[in-house]
């Protein structure tokens, strides 16, 4: 079903009212306690996934219900209930929708890339009246401030940049989700709390509590928790010395496992001294087998109070350490920033639904660095869903498919280059790795390494983007909107001169004292209407735009995928606030903390409107974008008498044009206007084999501004570069408020024409 979509309830034949009144009234006890009623409406959340992420949109989804036989009704959604409006938040985020008789819709609405600063609960109003709240599933880990997670401590978002990137990947429900999470946060320092890091030499002398350096289950698992630990030398051991930095729970198990799996020893833990946190000796008789493996159990105690760092075999003739651990769960990424190393952190998440109700808006997999499913999953997804996952990669995202079978045909068109037991290749922006293995653990270390590679590379983009404070230097919107400080200077003292000395010497040399009673008031509202009409002189009241961007065109797909940057200047707050399409990803380039900022109103009733807040009077504000959409823009090429027609269909003037064909000759021409039919020149130089970077080297090099003076260096064979003097990729913000004569559009295209995208 899609987002949206209303249904209409089976068995409504109104012949049969009595039946279903008395049977409504006998079931009303047995509908699930997580459906909210209000009235004739019923809410239902649905969690797609719980979990910190820390750029693009989340979505959340509600099924909403009318069981009235006869009334339609207009339910309106708000989060949060009650704002608490700190720094730059989103204070309000809405939707309204119709609901007929006896239907029933799926609604998503999506959270941008700022914090919700209010109650974790919903208002919902039915017909324009307050009818009640909900609790949410989980809304404010997504680009939380303050992330506070059994006890951890703050994570802090900026993309100023923080230490590491942080990064999120999307399980399906079809993958071992622990091997997943292993294969993401080995050892190598990658994530704190994971089991491996209790593997090796203790490195968390003298702390204790949430030490990053150590294992801790994760907040959400409630257990029991258990950790196993591997050595690579089995050794005879008589005891093992456990280093912990929490106080071990009353009734610790502990199990001493040989290299065939036979258990040689287990013994009750004893309880440390509350408030103590150290290491703890367990002495046992000298083992006859060699000893591979320690297993620890928890039972039942809560995850914040267990903590290991590290589990030393004694043995007569040496100690050893674990070289590999795995858990029962893992607090990678739950309780707060990274530790001091700057090595990225992957937040697994696991998807709590099947792939046939995956969403079919690609914004729902934007909080995600990679989405990691099964080729079965691939298969059953519906063909919006697909169409959403391949936006998703088209804009930069990592796929990763496991299971053997081949890729859908609309993908294998696509360039490919063979990896460890499978095969990469590049989709628009993103990669999407398909494998042989039915699991991630069946990869060798090397390939592991390529994959968290690119997540990580991924995680750096929002790292990289500038700050509220810097945004208007990289990408500027008006040459100038500071204060006009020496004209207001200026005008200032030509007031006093005048309503001081002149005002008193003419009055005093006339004999009327008496009028400073009407000549002060009347002198001040002309030096405030002299304020006014300078400001109107210098600026107006027309808003100023900018929009700039890079946009990879699939001709023979029809599909474009953009990203660029806009920014507004305005002289008043525009009332009507920005508009974005709903296949917009719009980022506002803020910086994140308490006190700092404004709450914002989103409203998705209608495509995606940021009301209140988002900008601000003589305040420039800038986004960074991301879409991907159907497009009919085009080179169109005919040949007649031996000679090459182009046509520019892409909807702008060309400034310039690179085109290199099938035998990877280049042609190079200028000044096109929109919808001019032109004969392509002679080439001027062949590419250089292996030395083309294409989309993606044209993304590094330009930026999202789309700044190139070359688009020779990018070019493959069966491809063009063109830089356009307007951009018809992004609609601007301001709508019918915005006027061409103050906006700025610039857009460079990366097209790949038809022959390309034959299998």
């Amino acid at each position: 079903m899609n987002p949206g979509e209303t249904l209409r309830n089976p068995n409504s034949n109104h012949s049969l009212l009595p039946l279903r009144v008395l049977l409504a009234c006998l079931l009303s006890f047995a509908i699930p306690a997580f459906a909210d009623h209000f009235g004739d409406i019923d809410v239902t959340p649905i969690t797609i996934a719980n979990g910190n992420t820390f750029h693009g949109y989340h979505e959340f989804r509600f099924l909403i219900e009318n069981h009235s036989m006869k009334y339609p009704h207009k339910v309106t959604l708000v989060i949060p209930d009650r704002s608490y409006s700190s720094g730059n938040s989103v204070g309000r985020l809405s939707r309204t929708i119709s609901v007929g008789p006896e239907q029933r819709a799926l609604v998503p609405m999506w959270q941008p890339p700022l914090p919700i600063t209010g109650n974790n609960q919903m208002r919902v109003l039915v017909d324009n009246d307050e009818e009640g709240a909900l609790n949410l599933p989980d809304p404010t880990r997504h680009m939380s401030m303050n992330a506070y997670t059994g006890g951890g401590y703050p994570y802090r978002p900026s993309y100023g940049g923080t230490p590491g990137a942080q990064t999120a990947v999307l399980v399906s429900r079809s993958l071992n989700f622990d091997e997943m999470n292993r294969a993401f946060n080995a050892k190598l320092g990658v994530t704190d709390y994971s089991a491996q890091m209790a593997a090796g030499p203790p490195d968390s002398t003298a702390r204790g509590g949430f030490v990053p350096t150590s294992w801790m289950p994760a907040p959400s698992a409630l257990g029991p928790q258990w950790l196993e630990l591997e050595y690579s030398s089995p050794q005879s051991a008589k005891g093992v010395r456990i280093y912990f930095t929490t106080v071990i729970p009353h009734g610790t198990q502990i199990y001493i496992k040989g290299a065939s799996g036979t258990n040689l020893f287990h013994t009750n833990m004893p309880p440390t001294r509350t408030g103590r946190f150290g290491n703890l000796d367990i002495s046992f008789a000298p083992t006859t087998e060699p000893v591979k493996t320690v297993r620890l159990e928890f039972g039942t105690g809560g995850p914040g109070n267990i903590g290991v760092d590290a589990v030393e075999l004694i043995g007569p003739s040496g100690n050893s350490w674990a070289a590999t651990a795995r858990a029962s769960s893992e607090a990678s990424g739950a309780y707060g920033p990274p530790s001091a190393s700057t090595t990225p952190t992957h937040t697994l998440l696991r998807c709590e639904l099947p792939a046939q109700e995956w969403s079919e808006s690609w914004l729902s997999y934007t909080p995600y660095d990679a989405v990691a499913l099964s080729a079965t999953d691939l298969k059953t997804l519906s063909p919006a869903a697909f169409n959403a996952l391949w936006s998703y990669v088209e804009c930069g995202g990592n796929v990763l498919v496991f299971g053997g079978a081949a890729l859908p045909e609309s993908w294998r068109a696509f360039s490919e280059k063979s990896v460890d037991q499978g095969e990469l290749r590049h989709i628009g922006l993103g990669l999407c790795f398909s494998y042989d293995a039915a699991q991630i653990s069946a990869l060798s270390s090397s390939e592991i390494k390529r994959i968290n590679a690119a997540v990580d590379a991924s995680g750096r983009t929002w790292q990289g983007l500038p700050s509220s404070d810097t945004a208007n230097q990289s990408f500027p919107v008006i040459d100038n909107y500071h204060v006009p400080v020496r004209g207001t200077v200026f005008i200032m003292l030509l007031f006093v001169i005048i309503i001081g000395p002149v005002n008193l010497i003419v009055l005093s040399r006339t004999n009327r004292r008496t009028w400073l009673l009407w000549t002060i008031p009347t002198i001040s509202f002309l030096t405030c209407l002299l304020v006014f009409v300078y400001s109107f002189l210098r600026e107006g009241i027309t808003p100023d735009t900018r929009i700039a961007g890079v946009t990879i065109l699939d001709q023979a797909n029809h599909r474009a995928a953009s990203v660029g940057m806009t920014a507004f200047y305005c002289p008043l707050t525009p009332s009507q606030g920005l508009f974005f399409s709903s296949d917009t990803e719009a980022t506002p380039l803020v910086e994140m903390g308490y006190g700092r900022g404004t709450s914002r109103e989103v409203d998705w009733t209608q495509g995606q409107r940021f009301g209140r807040g988002w900008v601000s009077a003589r305040v420039p504000a800038h986004f960074y974008l991301r879409k991907s959409e159907t497009r009919r823009e085009r080179l169109g090429f005919e040949s007649q008498n031996g000679q090459t027609t182009v046509v520019n269909s892409l909807g702008a003037n060309i400034k310039n044009l690179w085109l290199a064909d099938g035998n990877s000759h280049v042609f190079v021409a200028s000044n096109i206007s929109a919808g001019q039919k032109f004969t392509l020149p002679a080439s001027i130089a062949l590419l250089e084999k292996d030395g083309q970077s294409g989309a993606h080297g044209l993304l590094e090099k330009c930026g999202a501004q789309g700044d190139i003076s070359d688009g020779i260096p990018f070019l493959q064979p069966n491809t063009y570069v063109a830089e356009l003097d307007a951009d018809p990729f992004f609609e601007n913000g301001l709508g019918s408020k915005a006027q061409s004569a103050r906006t700025r559009s610039h857009a460079v295209v990366f097209g790949t024409l038809e022959t390309l995208a034959k299998p």
